[in-house]
């Protein structure tokens, strides 16, 4: 009896060992495995998609010349020709990066800080944000009539209301507007820059409560169109997210600061490599010299 249980002892024992050894071997197998997994998707990385404007955008002007330094952009850059059609893109494009208004910058991607500052409406003001512009309206000479007044109501209190609402930065020290003994009738032709665009139709829709005999048209196409259409006549008003070309001036404009932006860089939010840049950064990637975020994230 007592042989019995000494032998069926052993045998429990010897069977716990083996069941230890081969729990240790699948745990040190899986490590291996899933280790060069993880190794080999970060061998990988992802690559940078890059997303920009097309050559009439003012917020393309401004970038390529605060940003690049008038440096050329990869070929393999990818044009838009809206603020929308490129927040639109990187949404959808995981490895995507893109540059757009503050206005345009919500859930469906993510901005990322530039020189350790976050893109917002109080670093624009404070000055620190480093990628920020005023934004303009240009009338062909001094405005006047319905051109006058509306600039007049985007740069009132109520108009920076509009702008702080549409996630820009408003004006400081503005005064509320006035209609007393004004009546305004006939058509007023607004035409340009994609990242005024959305300031311009709300307060068109406003103003057109208080001036209900007069119509106001509102179109987008870039900066330069804008610029180019109030130049020849076709508009009242260029708006314009950037300031005039050398080419533009001694035509006769008059510039008029309605807002001020500060240029968001955003990514798709599946992307976990960065959460910033710094400007140099930034630079060598719309160079297309870093190709991949993995190459950003050592």
């Amino acid at each position: 009896m007592i042989l019995v249980i000494q032998i069926n002892q052993q045998k429990e024992k010897r069977q716990l060992g083996m069941l230890v050894i081969s729990l240790a071997v699948i745990i040190i197998l899986g490590t291996s495995l899933f280790s060069g997994c993880v190794q080999q998707q970060g061998q990988q990385g992802e690559s940078i998609v890059l997303i920009g404007r097309d050559s009439t955008s003012g917020t393309r002007e401004f970038f390529w010349t605060f940003v690049m330094g008038k440096a050329n952009f990869s070929a393999s850059l990818l044009e838009k020709n809206s603020n929308g059609a490129v927040q639109q893109t990187v949404s959808q494009t995981p490895g995507a990066i893109g540059y757009v208004g503050l206005g345009y910058v919500d859930s469906t991607v993510k901005a990322l800080k530039i020189n350790n500052i976050t893109a917002n409406v109080q670093n624009v003001l404070a000055g620190t944000y480093p990628i920020s512009r005023d934004l303009y309206m240009f009338t062909k000479g001094n405005a006047t009539g319905a051109t006058k007044e509306f600039i007049l109501y985007i740069q009132s209190t109520e108009g920076q209301a509009i702008v702080t609402q549409e996630g820009y930065v408003p004006l400081q020290n503005t005064s509320h507007y006035n209609t007393s003994g004004k009546t305004l009738s006939g058509t007023l032709t607004v035409s340009g820059s994609t990242t005024v665009l959305p300031i311009t139709d709300k307060a068109a829709t406003a103003f057109k409560v208080l001036y209900p005999d007069l119509t106001v048209t509102v179109t987008g196409g870039g900066s330069g169109a804008g610029i180019s259409a109030v130049s020849q006549g076709t508009a009242d008003i260029g708006m314009s997210s950037r300031d005039l070309q050398s080419s533009e001036q001694g035509k006769g404009l008059v510039k008029h600061v309605i807002a001020k932006d500060g240029i968001a860089i955003i990514v798709n939010p599946q992307n976990t490599y960065v959460t910033g840049l710094t400007l140099a950064q930034l630079k060598s990637i719309y160079l297309g010299e870093i190709t991949n975020w993995k190459d950003l994230s050592k």
